[in-house]
This record gives C-alpha cells, structure tokens and sequence, in this order.
C-alpha cells in the first residue's frame, strides 16, 4: 500500500501530462531554467535554424548540469557497477539520477537496503549489498548492447526480465495491428535466449506501474533498470515509475541510453560545438543470469497477452486486431481453418524471420551487398544505372526497420558494424538514415502532437476534396495504377515495402487523391511491422506540407514503376492477375490493345480495378487549389520568398522549406513533372526519354533532403 501513497502525491503534481498547447508542464517545472529553447543564442527577429533548437544532434550536452560535488555523490551511490560510460553519465531528463536531488536520493535509498540487509543478518562492511535486479524488457529485445541488461548481469546475483503490457497504455497510438504480431514473435526469440542463460521473462498486464512494484515486492529484487523510450508519453511514464520506485519503496533505478545511434531527444548541441564519435555498442551478455532465490514471480503466458490473435479474412472495416469469431472457431478447432485465407498474418511468417539471431543475419547479408555497391542510388549503382536502391524488385535496402524498431537490433551495434565492414563512401548513406531515427524522436519530443496536429499550424485549416471510397481504395490497393497498388498489396500482405514505394503511395493519397496525410499515417500505424509514431508523423507531415520539410518532387505512379521495377516483377508477384501482360504495358494496363488485354486475361473493372482517377494533372490542380489557397488565408505564415515560418513559444520563428511549384503561388502552375499526361505518348514506354527529368530528380532532391535535415545535426 506504500507505493499506492507515492503514485497518487506523484499525480498530484501534475508532472507528466501535456497540456493543450503540447507543453510538458511537469518537465518544465523540473527542468527550470534549462527549458527548450532557453539557451539559444540572441538572433533578434531573425528566424532561427533547426540546429539551434537542438533537432538532429550529436553531441550530449545535457539539458541540466549538475555541480562536480553532485556527480561525485551520484557515482559514489553506484560502487560496483560497470564503469561505461552508458550507465553512468545522466542523460534524460526524466530521470532523478540527473539530478542534484538523485544523487541524495541514491545514496539515502542505499543505505535503506544496507538496514534491511543488516536485519536480515546479511550485513557487509566491505561494501554495498547487491540484491536482485528487475530488468523491464520494451524496445530492447536482444542480449548485443543491452546496457540495462549487461549492467544487471555484471552487478547484481540475479536478474528478472519483466515485460508489462500496459492496459492504459498512455500513448495515443499504442503498438497495434501487424507491430503487436511483430512484437509476440520478438518477445517469443527473446525469451528463448533467455532460457539458454537459464533465465526467462516474466509477462504481467495492468497497470504498468503497479505490476512492475508488485514483482519487485513479490522477489525482494533491491534494484529495477530500464533502457530509456523516447516518446514524449513514455517518458512521463517512466518519470512516474521511477518516483514510485525510488521515494516509496526505497530501491535504486538505473536507466541506460540503449535506443538511439546518436542522441536522444533531449541532449542539446549548442551551436558551434564540434561532433562527437558514435558511441560503441555495450558487450553482449553471456553469463548465466541467475534465478531469484525465492522462485520466480507470478507470470502469465505470452498467449494470454493476446498479441498472436490475428484471425480474419480480407482487411477489416476499421482497426480491429482480429475477427472475434473467426479466432473463436480457429482457437475452439486447433489448426481448424485454411490459414492462408483465414489468418492475415499468415504471409508475415513466411516472408519474415524474427529475432535478435534473424536480425544479426539479415545485416550481415545486407553488408555483403553494400560492399558491391548495392546502396548507391540511380547514376551512381554499379548493377543498375537506372533505379539503384529505389529498385522495388530487388533487396538492395537493408531491410533491417523492424528489428531497429522494436529492438532486436541495436542501431549503435548496426552504425559499429557498418564501420567495421564498409568504407566511408560506402556507409555514408545508409548511417545517416540510421540517424534519421533520431531526428524523428527529436522532433516529436519538441512538437508531441505532431502525430495529428499540422507543425505548420494553418494547414489544420486546408480543405480536402479526397473521398472515403478513393481513401478504401488506396488502402485495398484498388486504385487501377499497378505500381500503387502492388506496394500497398504487399504492406497489407507482409507489413513492410521499401522507403522508394512509401514515397510513391503517399504521394498518389496526397497529391492526387487529395486525401489528409493524417489519413495515411493512420493507415500506416495499423499496416507497418516497423510501426513508428516519430517516423510516420514526420515523414507523412512532409509529404502532407505541414511539417518541418517538404519533398520537392512529386512521383508520377507509372513513370515511377518503369523506374523502380522496368521487367515488372515486382507488380507480377503481388498482383498476379496482371502476370500475363507484356512488360511494357505492364504498369499501364488500359494502354494496352483489346487484344492484349483478353489474351492476357485482363478485362478492366473485371479482373482488374479501373483507374480511381484518370486525370493526373487535373488532380494535382485540385490539391495544389487547396495547398495554396490555405497560403492566401493566412499571409502571416509565408514569408516574401514564398517559403513559410511558424512562430515558436518563444516568441520566435522558425523557417520551413516550401515545395517550388508551392512557392510561387499560382494554383495552375504545376512544374514539378515526371513527364507530360499524354495517354498514348511514346514516352509512357520509353523510360530512355525520362532522362533528366525522373532519374537525376529523385537524386537530386534526395541530397537537397540531406543537406535540409544536416541543419538538424551536424551528419
């Protein structure tokens, strides 16, 4: 009943919760004088850049600075610990052990457990009494550079690995849809691992708090770690948990830096401040962990999470995890059923190997082909001159977002590899779209909205002309625009499709379906095994205008397939009712003669769907009308250039780059084309005519990105 006082005096303060403004009240008044923004140079009215804020960095200036009398508290309450520097440097600010008052409250929480040990007859004058240790298992499910684990294991007699389902899980899109299947089969390699240290996790559901101070009540456990999440909400959780841990029940709390390459959202670079080296992976745990010497806690199984339920036919009305009935008759007759039609998940487990051992694989195989080259994009690709890595029908992506997402790779331990095997001409790329992780959850620590609420605040007020049924369409892949529809078929099938077809399909919603990106993010966090909300927010607010950059090139759906997939085997293995037509009509299908198409056996709006729109131009004018015409309504948002600026909190703004067609204001002025919408032209099939206009342009913008996002951080 102790613990139950602390949470409720922690909840009265109000610490944690964001008000409508998207402010952390409670981290502010924690963080005082060291809040966002606060120690930014003096620029005047000038606007300033997105390194100053503190986005994309790569040094670790903590946001509070503790006194050298105060460190040295900190590090004395910590004797016989590890000495990497991961576990002992604080680095969040959520967490007291960064703090002037964690370093008393460490030292007063270990002389509690040395009382409790001396009462027990177990006292020792050599040193502190390391008890158990309860290590909570989130988005780390590895034993390769675990620093909450490997710390565990090297200071404490035994371990218990927790893993707590949050009934009220505060984030406002908990893991849901294929990331939950992704989730049960990382924890199920996990826990595996695990046994073979002769060790297990322990699965409890509830109130996240309270079961994690029940099992450490229920084992007598003396210390909880945890490697730190980054969302904004997760971060109050932990905030909360470790005030109820530490003030009430009177045990240490350690959290470590485990799920970044680089930064995490709250360590500031102050300008000026050079780049410091990637941090190297902690070492493997290998020891045996040991077992509690009162047993092991009470502990349901994976199966009763209810993670692995993902019975159903077809893609469902709306977000459901599983068809209720059909999963009652699946688990009612065994392996009752055919699982190919009536399982969704059932191309997931056989296009995907899960786990830390998979991940290590897959990484290894993708270094092999990076080492020829395979990375490079058009120009630059020494096997293909024409699409590069934005090659849909080949595995030249790494391939790797799931196992970073959910941790069964460490991007530290991926970004040491890539620089133990690979030049720096060859790695250069793909690095710093590893860091890009980073970036992301920074920009969500500073706008923790962003998820559904524009960064460029008049665009909540744009009008959208999509309809429902074009927005079901594009979700079914039914669009009658091959290339389209086989990316958005095999997310469905699989989870996954390459970073090239993202761009591709959320552009055609946007751009020429005229449909909200928050549309597109929703679908994409119920469909993606690498489910990410810091991802998904600020990729699909670029693409949708409103966020913090803009693409500046927009895909044209067939010119785009004879790009990407010129044989079309991609189109054929997802969407085989096209496998008989001839390639070049392959990504365009009403080209081609009656003739073909019936010996093809492919009739229009019979065995295959007629294009949702056939307009293209058209289309574009309709959503460019409503993009610019949200421009003329509120002037104070777009600067003389044509480029656009928000004003901060701070009473400051901040510049944002405009779209060039965007720029110039003028609906009917469409520049940004792959290629002129004549049905019948020639060059629809001759993608040797396109040079210069789509394969230097999706090169050349993607370096405009990067040398856009190198203002963030010094990468």
């Amino acid at each position: 009943g102790l613990w139950r006082g602390a949470r409720g005096a922690v909840a009265g303060r109000g610490g944690g919760s964001l008000d409508e403004d998207g402010d952390d009240d409670g981290l502010a008044e924690d963080l005082a004088s060291n809040l966002l923004f606060a120690d930014l140079p003096n620029v005047g009215a000038a606007s300033e850049s997105l390194a100053e804020m503190g986005i994309g960095t790569s040094t670790r200036t903590r946001l509070s600075r503790p006194t050298q009398q105060n460190i040295r508290l900190h590090e004395a309450s910590f004797q016989g610990s590890s000495g990497s520097a991961v576990s002992a440097r604080p680095s969040a600010p959520s967490i007291c052990s960064d703090t002037t008052s964690a370093a008393g409250a460490s030292v007063r929480n270990l002389r509690r457990a040395r009382k409790r040990a001396e009462a027990r007859g177990e006292g020792d004058d050599a040193g502190p009494v390391h008890g158990g240790c309860v290590v909570l298992i989130r988005e780390d499910c590895r034993l390769h550079d675990n620093p909450a684990l490997h710390t565990a294991a090297e200071v404490h007699p035994w371990v218990i690995p927790l893993y707590v389902h949050d009934d009220a899980d505060p984030s406002p899109w908990p893991v849901r849809g294929a990331g939950l299947w992704w989730r049960r089969e990382s924890l199920k390699y996990f826990d595996a691992s695990l046994c073979k240290l002769g060790s297990r996790i322990v699965y409890r559901r509830g109130c996240y708090i309270e079961q994690v101070a029940d099992v450490l009540l229920e084992t007598g456990a003396t210390a909880l770690h945890f490697n730190r999440q980054l969302e904004p909400w997760h971060i109050d959780r932990d905030r909360d948990l470790e005030a109820v841990v530490t003030q009430s029940l009177g045990l240490q709390v350690r959290s470590f830096k485990a799920n970044v390459a680089a930064f995490e959202p709250w360590e500031v670079k102050q300008k000026g401040q050079t780049k410091e080296r990637l941090e190297d992976p902690v070492p493997t745990v290998t020891c045996k962990l040991g077992t509690p010497p009162a047993g092991w806690p009470s502990s349901l199984d994976l199966l009763d999470l209810g993670f692995g339920r993902t019975a159903g036919r077809k893609m469902p009305p709306n977000f459901r995890q599983f068809n209720e009935k059909r999963q009652r008759f699946l688990e009612v007759n065994g392996t009752g059923g055919e699982p190919k039609e009536d399982d969704w998940a059932f191309e997931m487990h056989r296009f995907w190997k899960v786990g830390e051992h998979a991940a290590m694989e897959r990484l290894e195989e993708w270094l092999k082909d990076a080492a020829w080259g395979c990375y490079f994009p058009p120009g630059l690709h020494p096997r293909d001159k024409a699409g590069g890595r934005f090659r849909a029908d080949k595995n030249w992506t790494a391939i790797l977002s799931p196992y970073l997402r959910f941790g069964d790779l460490s991007p530290r331990y991926v970004c040491a590899r890539c620089r133990q095997a690979l030049p720096y001409e060859l790695r250069r790329l793909f690095t710093k779209r590893v860091v890009w992780r980073d970036k992301a959850y920074a920009q969500l620590y500073r706008w923790p909205q962003s998820h559904t609420v524009s960064i460029r605040p008049h665009y909540e007020h744009q009008q959208w002309s999509g309809t429902r049924l074009a927005l079901k369409r594009w979700q079914r892949g039914e669009t009658g625009f091959p290339l389209v529809d086989a990316a958005m078929r095999q997310l469905w099938k699989v989870g996954w499709m390459c970073n090239h077809l993202r761009h591709v399909t959320a552009q055609f919603l946007i751009e020429h379906l005229d449909c909200s990106w928050k549309d597109g993010f929703a679908w994409y966090d119920y469909t993606l095994v690498d489910t990410d909300v810091a991802i998904n927010s600020m990729m699909w607010q670029m693409g949708g205008h409103s966020g913090i950059g803009a693409w500046n090139f927009v895909m044209h759906p067939v010119f785009a397939g004879k790009k990407v997939d010129p044989e079309g085997h991609f189109v054929r293995r997802w969407m085989p009712e096209l496998r008989h037509l001839p390639v070049e009509y392959i990504h365009c299908p009403w080209e081609a003669p009656m003739g073909t198409r019936i010996a093809a056996n492919v009739l229009i709006n019979g065995v295959y769907w007629q294009r949702v729109i056939e307009d293209l131009i058209a289309a574009r004018k309709i959503h460019q009308f409503n993009v610019i015409d949200v421009r003329k309504r509120f002037p104070q948002f777009v600067d003389k250039d044509g480029s656009e600026i928000i004003f901060l909190d701070n009473g400051r703004t901040l510049r944002m780059e405009v779209r060039d067609d965007i720029r110039e204001n003028d609906e009917n002025k469409i520049t940004l084309m792959m290629t002129a919408d004549d049905p019948r032209s020639a060059l629809r099939r001759s993608m040797g005519s396109t040079k210069g206009v789509q394969g230097t342009l999706i090169y050349d913008e993607t370096k405009r990105f990067e040398a856009m996002y190198d203002t963030m951080g010094d990468f």
